[in-house]
């Protein structure tokens, strides 16, 4: 893996909650300010709750894997019970 891929994946994006309207921002691209309320950052800095980080396309393929299990075991159950 090359030096630009590991620092890339090694990256996260510090997210923080606003106190006043409860939006989540990412201060560095908002100068410290919330975009909504103008409220300032509290220095604690947290990820995002884990809903909000998963995409869909981690949950579609999920899914698939385990739609493409079950066909299998379905498969198989069905070739050797006859």
């Amino acid at each position: 893996m090359s030096a630009v891929a590991t620092r890339l994946r090694g990256r996260r994006d510090h997210y923080v909650l606003c106190p006043k309207d409860g939006s989540w921002f990412r201060p560095l691209y908002t100068d410290g300010m919330c975009p909504l309320c103008g409220e300032p950052a509290a220095e604690e800095e947290r990820g995002l709750p884990l809903l909000l980080r998963l995409d869909g396309f981690r949950i579609g393929l999920g899914a698939l894997a385990v739609a493409s299990l079950g066909m299998c075991a379905l498969v198989l159950y069905t070739y050797f019970s006859t």
